[in-house]
């Protein structure tokens, strides 16, 4: 078996004295695949930069809704040069969206669509982060020819989970489905076409059912996965292989060998 990570901030600060030593864990645990999603301009020299050192890690570059305060529109202008003299190692654009709590809907959209923009032209996928802002975001997402995307962290109905695949994104499953009370969300990943599903962990914030905020790895990918095997019907086996191959066709690595 083989997973992926398809959304941690490993470059948060938090794992900056044993991101080492947590990538060798991970390769031992067949985790062999991490997407770093970005939050602001600031950090995206530092997710290029994990990606050149190490090989399991892959960059996306974009604009968080919830540091709505923080963006201006130059960067919007940097993250276009960026998407081009990166090209060759960039793998989605993101982590961007809409979030109900963070208020100014019009300058989210403004940011959001920029951004859908660039990923049209680039023809990149996109990690999206939605929070009580889902049909909004369908809104947006039908403007744009999009070569794909994630919903990450997914949190919703089964019937918002069918609109988003019918737009042709995937569905991140993540720590939430660890959780007894998400009957809802479990019930949506339940029925959800297994070829839409990817594992993340959101690391470090969102945790596993018992464990505390703030202490999430990706190593806890293995414990989504074990969640999502008491929910599906799929051997481990088999789900475990489309997992895996449901990502690598995501971020565009279908050929690409990583160990």
């Amino acid at each position: 078996m083989q997973f992926a990570d398809t959304h941690c901030h490993l470059d948060f600060c938090q794992f900056d004295l044993s991101r080492e030593l947590l990538l060798l864990e991970c390769h031992k645990a067949s985790i062999d695949l991490i997407i770093i999603p970005s939050t602001k301009h600031g950090g995206w020299d530092k997710i290029i930069q994990l990606g050149q050192q190490f090989h399991q890690l892959q960059p996306a570059l974009g604009l968080h809704p919830y540091f709505l305060s923080e963006h201006s529109e130059s960067d919007l202008d940097k993250l276009d040069s960026y998407l081009k003299h990166f090209a060759s190692s960039v793998v989605a654009v993101g982590e961007i969206g809409l979030d109900a709590l963070v208020g100014d809907f019009p300058l989210q959209q403004f940011f959001l669509e920029r951004q859908l923009d660039l990923a049209s032209r680039y023809q990149l996928p996109v990690i999206f982060h939605s929070r009580k802002m889902h049909s909004q975001l369908i809104k947006s997402l039908k403007k744009f020819d999009l070569p794909g995307g994630v919903v990450h962290s997914f949190s919703g109905s089964t019937q918002e989970l069918k609109q988003f695949v019918s737009l042709g994104l995937s569905i991140g499953v993540g720590s939430v489905i660890t959780w007894p009370g998400s009957k809802k969300t479990r019930k949506a990943i339940q029925d959800a076409p297994l070829e839409s599903l990817v594992l993340e962990t959101d690391a470090p914030d969102m945790p596993v059912v018992g464990e505390a905020k703030g202490q999430s790895t990706p190593l806890n990918v293995l414990k989504v996965f074990e969640s999502l095997c008491q929910i599906r019907l799929e051997s481990p086996e088999n789900l475990s292989s489309a997992l895996w191959e449901n990502s690598l066709r995501l971020f565009n690595k279908s050929n690409y060998t990583f160990f």
